[in-house]
C-alpha cells in the first residue's frame, strides 16, 4: 500500500505543480509583456547613449560640444561634482538630481553591464594616448608592413595576420619572425627590425608607463621590474593591477574626465515602471479549470488503482477458504507485479499441497510393505503357524532394516532442507574414494582423481547412491564410469536412460522412473533428493543429462578449493 500511496501523492503533487506552473506562467507572461512594452525600447536606447558618450570621451579631452539624443525621457550629463554638462530638458536644479546616477561615463573604467565586450582591465582599447604616431611615422610603418607582407612573410605568418590588424594608435601588427638563423634577405631583416622597434614617441610613452608601474609596485612593497610588450603591443607585467592603474594614470589627460549620466522623467525624477495590472478574471478561470482537472484525474487514478486491489482481496478470500484462486491482471505496474506474485503464491500453494498429499501417500506405501510383512510373520508365530527359525528372523531383520533406512533417509532430507545437516569438510582424495567404490561395485571404471574439500562420509553417500542407481539400470554388457576433473565428478552409464518428460522429476521425493514401485527396480525414491540436498549443503550443484536407451550422466560440481 505504500507504493499505491506514493503514486497517489505523486499524482496530486504533479497536478498541483501543473496548476502552480500554469498560474506562474500566466503571471510571468503578463509581467514580461508589460515590462517589454514599457521598458524594452528604453534599455536599448540607454545602451546606445552610453556607447555614444564613451566614444565622445575617447576622442575628446573634455565634454565641450557634446550632445545628448532627444527622446521621451530626459537625459542629464553632469561632471563628477554634479555640474550640468548637457541636458535634454531645461530649468533643472542640480540638487534635485537622483542620488544614484544611471551610468558613469568613463572610458578608463568601462561599465561591464553596458559594455559587455570590455577588456579585462576595463580600459577602452581605442585610446591611443601618448603612443599616437605622427603622420610620417604611420606612413613609414604602413609602407614597411606592406613591403614585409609582400616579400618577407611566410604562408604560416600570413595566415596568422589575416586580416591585417593595427594598434589603437595605428601601428600595424605583424608576426615578424625574429628567431630565424638566416633571414631571407637584408631588406627583410631591415624592414622587420623597423616593424619590431618602438618609434621615439612610443619609446618615451613606454618608458613613462614603466616608471608608473614601478612606482605602483614600490607603494605595494614589491620589487621593481621591467615591463614588456606582447605580440599585440600591449604592455605586460607580473602585476596586472599595477599595469592597469599605471595605464589609467598615463591615459587620463588624453580622454574626457568621468561624467555622470542621469535618465529621468520630464520633472527630473528617476523613471520607474508603471504599476502592472493583471487579468484577474483570466487567472481565476485557468485556476478553476486546473482544479476541475485535478479532481477528475484524482478520481480516475483512484478508481483505476483500487479496482485490481478489490480483485486481489476477493481472490485472497477464496484462497483462505481452501479454493484455488488466480487473478487476471496484466498491468506492468506494482499492482501487476503483486498480482503475478499472488498467482505464483497460489500455484506454489497448490503444488505444495499436492506434494504433501503425494508424500503422505508415498510414505504410507513405503512403511506399509515392511510393516505388513513383519506383522504377518509375527502373527503367524503367535498362532503357532510359523516357527521363528534363523531364516525367518533374518527375513524379519531385513524388513526392519528397510524401515530403518527409510527413516534415516527422511531424517537426512529433513535436516538438509532445514539447513541443519552437519558437515565436516576436509580434503578428500577422490582417487582413493573412487577405488573404494570400485571395490564395492565390481565393474565400475575409475578415471581421474584430485582433491576436493568436502565431508567424506556425505560425499561417499552421494556417490554410492549414484553408482548403485547406475548399475541398477545398466545391463550386464554395459559400462558404468566415474570420472573426475577440475572439481567436477561425473557418473556415466550406458543404461536404459530417462525419458525427456521424466528428466525434470529425477530429484523429486519418492519419484522413480519405474511406476511399478517394486524393490527390484528401485529403492524408496529418496536417494537422489538426498544427494541433491547434500551437494547443495556443500554449496555445489548436481545436474543430470540423459537420453532414452543410450544412458545417463550425473555431474557434481563442487566449489573451488
Amino acid at each position: 500500500m505504500h507504493s499505491v500511496l506514493a503514486r497517489l501523492l505523486a499524482a496530486s503533487v504533479l497536478v498541483a505543480l501543473c496548476s502552480i506552473t500554469a498560474t506562474a506562467w500566466l503571471v510571468a507572461q503578463s509581467t514580461s509583456t508589460s515590462i517589454r512594452q514599457e521598458l524594452g525600447n528604453a534599455v536599448e536606447s540607454d545602451a546606445a547613449t552610453y556607447r555614444e558618450l564613451i566614444t565622445f570621451a575617447v576622442r575628446h579631452r573634455d565634454w565641450n560640444g557634446v550632445t545628448l539624443p532627444s527622446g521621451t525621457r530626459r537625459l542629464i550629463l553632469t561632471t563628477a561634482d554634479r555640474e550640468v554638462i548637457a541636458d535634454t530638458g531645461a530649468d533643472l536644479d542640480p540638487s534635485q538630481l537622483p542620488a544614484t546616477p544611471s551610468a558613469v561615463i568613463n572610458p578608463l573604467e568601462l561599465d561591464l553591464a553596458q559594455a559587455q565586450d570590455a577588456p579585462q582591465d576595463r580600459i577602452d582599447a581605442r585610446i591611443a594616448g601618448p603612443f599616437a604616431l605622427t603622420p610620417q611615422e604611420k606612413e613609414g610603418l604602413d609602407a614597411d608592413a606592406e613591403l614585409y607582407t609582400a616579400r618577407c612573410e611566410s604562408a604560416a605568418q600570413a595566415a596568422e595576420t589575416t586580416p591585417p590588424r593595427t594598434t589603437a594608435w595605428g601601428r600595424p601588427i605583424l608576426n615578424v619572425d625574429r628567431t630565424a638563423a638566416r633571414p631571407a634577405s637584408p631588406v627583410c631583416t631591415e624592414v622587420g627590425t623597423r616593424l619590431s622597434t618602438l618609434t621615439p614617441g612610443e619609446s618615451a610613452a613606454f618608458n613613462e608607463l614603466g616608471l608608473l608601474v614601478n612606482e605602483c609596485l614600490q607603494q605595494r612593497g614589491l620589487p621593481a621590474e621591467k615591463i614588456t610588450m606582447d605580440a599585440s603591443w600591449r604592455p605586460v607585467s607580473s602585476n596586472a593591477e599595477c599595469t592597469a592603474s599605471a595605464r589609467r594614470t598615463q591615459l587620463r589627460p588624453y580622454v574626457a574626465p568621468p561624467a555622470l549620466l542621469f535618465v529621468t522623467d520630464a520633472a527630473g525624477k528617476t523613471t520607474q515602471a508603471t504599476v502592472l495590472r493583471f487579468d484577474v478574471g483570466r487567472i481565476v478561470l485557468v485556476a478553476a479549470v486546473v482544479l476541475i482537472l485535478t479532481v477528475g484525474v484524482s478520481v480516475l487514478v483512484g478508481l483505476r488503482m483500487t479496482r485490481p486491489l478489490r480483485t486481489l482481496t476477493a481472490a485472497a478470500e477464496q484462497l483462505r477458504h481452501g479454493d484455488d484462486a488466480q487473478v487476471d491482471i496484466r498491468s506492468r505496474s506494482e499492482i501487476g507485479q503483486l498480482a503475478r506474485a499472488f498467482n505464483d503464491m497460489a500455484a506454489h500453494r497448490a503444488r505444495t499441497d499436492a506434494q504433501r498429499k503425494a508424500m503422505t501417500s508415498d510414505i504410507s506405501h513405503e512403511l506399509r510393505n515392511p510393516l505388513g510383512t513383519i506383522r504377518s510373520w509375527l502373527e503367524g508365530a503367535r498362532d503357532g503357524v510359523v516357527d521363528l527359525d534363523r531364516p525367518t528372523l533374518t527375513a524379519l531383520l531385513d524388513e526392519a532394516l528397510v524401515l530403518q533406512r527409510l527413516i534415516d533417509d527422511l531424517q537426512d532430507l529433513a535436516q538438509a532442507e532445514a539447513g541443519e545437516l552437519r558437515l565436516h569438510p576436509e580434503p578428500v582424495d577422490l582417487r582413493d574414494l573412487f577405488e573404494q567404490l570400485a571395490a564395492a561395485h565390481p565393474g565400475l571404471v575409475v578415471e581421474g582423481g584430485g582433491v576436493v574439500i568436502a565431508d567424506p562420509v556425505r560425499l561417499r553417500q552421494v556417490l554410492t547412491n549414484l553408482v548403485t542407481n547406475a548399475f541398477r539400470y545398466t545391463p550386464s554388457d554395459g559400462t558404468v564410469r566415474i570420472v573426475s576433473a577440475g572439481g567436477r565428478i561425473e557418473v556415466v552409464d550406458t543404461g536404459s536412460g530417462i525419458s525427456a518428460e521424466d528428466l525434470p522429476h529425477v530429484f523429486d521425493r519418492f519419484w522413480r522412473a519405474d511406476r511399478s514401485r517394486t524393490r527390484d527396480t528401485g529403492g524408496s525414491g529418496l536417494g537422489l533428493a538426498i544427494a541433491q540436498a547434500i551437494v547443495s549443503a556443500h554449496h555445489g550443484t548436481i545436474t543430470v543429462q540423459s537420453e532414452l536407451g543410450r544412458g545417463t550422466t550425473f555431474t557434481i560440481t563442487l566449489p573451488a578449493r
